[in-house]
């Protein structure tokens, strides 16, 4: 049952084309440093300022969306906001302006996470369309890693804005069409609750309990992993020749992840959430190791879908028990506050890696110690992940 499958289907297409800017800029801005001139451990402090946006800004929005009880008029606000930011990129090269860039960008694409948001709510919480939207996330990455990597070997890595900046007006064609008829959703959600014999809409307790083991489980796998992807495109280049090759490693993950993400859907169960959990954060500990040992197109290529199942495994089973765990009401709050542990191992890890750069340049020593954290996550969730009623 969803409230209406048009609007479900415009928010799928919302999320596959915001992702396929995501990941290009991502993916790429760091080569993009590189050809400014740019020293490896500013590239990953630049870099690293992605997570912390979205550690910043996702609650404060969640929240507001929350109160307001509005998620599109924030996601529209993100929409027109994003083209100008690439037109700003084109040109300007000075770092400080570039680092002001960043963070700008990142408060926009919070604003556009919001779509998650209104779209478990527009979908009643249902698992297997919330697989769909995880679906279209990671489709998005793989088609912005290969459609970008294809273009920056035509034009260069300097023309990186002018492929987002396009890319960008899609998405904004697209959110114009957004709507969102919150008091129908409000009850239909509501209908839906009552019918499936769950907690009412608006209990007197909205506050409804997610244990808080999740956050830290995100918290320290992205701090071991999470800095390595936004780099993973220079480390690649060390052994690889062409954007192409790159792109099409890069783009093979989400690409796995798409079909993952649906078959997650379908055997995620209440039952087995903590084991899906607990062995997508091994596998994350597993791929540091792959890409520390790497050295061509076919190892590379293994961990590459190594990661694919890391993160299909963990990610889905979180965002399915958030999703069951909560109500329009405090939706906005309590994915904001996954999203910003998400992003705040991002952040710290990105600090992390610059500071072992610091000790010595060679990114392989530096990724050595990352191996641990996300198998401390895998240990967080074994001891202290129990449902409520458990």
């Amino acid at each position: 049952m969803v409230y209406s499958k048009k609007l479900t289907y415009l928010i799928l297409g919302i999320v596959l084309v915001f992702n396929i800017i995501g990941m290009a800029m991502y993916s790429y801005l760091g080569r993009y440093l590189q050809s400014l001139g740019t020293t490896e451990i500013l590239i990953q402090v630049i870099v690293s300022l992605f997570p912390l946006s979205s550690f910043i800004f996702p609650p404060i929005l969640g929240r507001l969306s929350d109160k307001f009880q509005n998620r599109k008029d924030f996601i529209l606000f993100g929409a027109l906001s994003i083209p100008l930011v690439f037109i700003l990129f084109i040109f300007i090269k000075n770092l400080m302006l570039i680092i002001f860039l960043v963070v700008l960008y990142g408060f926009c694409s919070s604003l556009l996470g919001l779509s998650f948001i209104l779209f478990q709510e527009v979908v009643f919480n249902n698992q297997t369309y919330i697989s769909y939207y995880n679906s279209m996330v990671v489709l998005g990455w793989f088609f912005g890693a290969q459609l970008c990597g294809i273009f920056l070997d035509f034009y260069g890595i300097g023309n990186l804005f002018i492929f987002l900046l396009i890319i960008s007006f899609v998405l904004l064609g697209l959110v114009i069409f957004l709507k969102e008829e919150r008091a129908l959703i409000l009850n239909g959600f509501d209908l839906h609750q009552q019918q499936s014999q769950k907690v009412p809409l608006f209990p007197n307790d909205i506050d409804i309990p997610v244990n808080p083991a999740i956050y830290y489980g995100l918290f320290f796998r992205n701090f071991g992993i999470r800095p390595i992807m936004s780099i993973l495109t220079i480390i690649m280049a060390f052994h690889l020749s062409t954007d192409s090759e790159i792109g099409f490693l890069v783009g093979i993950n989400p690409l796995i992840q798409f079909f993952l993400m649906l078959l997650m859907g379908r055997i995620i169960s209440r039952k087995n959430e903590k084991i899906i959990m607990t062995l997508g954060y091994i596998l994350s500990g597993i791929v540091v190791l792959g890409y520390i040992i790497s050295v061509d197109f076919f190892a590379y290529l293994f961990f590459q879908i190594l990661v694919s199942f890391s993160y299909s495994m963990f990610w889905s089973a979180t965002h399915f028990y958030i999703a069951q765990n909560t109500t329009p009401e405090n939706k906005g709050q309590y994915i904001g506050l996954a999203n910003s542990s998400f992003y705040l191992g991002s952040f710290l890890g990105g600090m992390f890696l610059s500071g072992m750069l610091a000790i010595n340049p060679d990114y392989y020593f530096a990724m050595i110690p990352l191996i641990s954290f996300p198998l401390l996550s895998a240990l967080i969730i074994g001891i202290k992940f129990k449902h409520k009623n458990s």
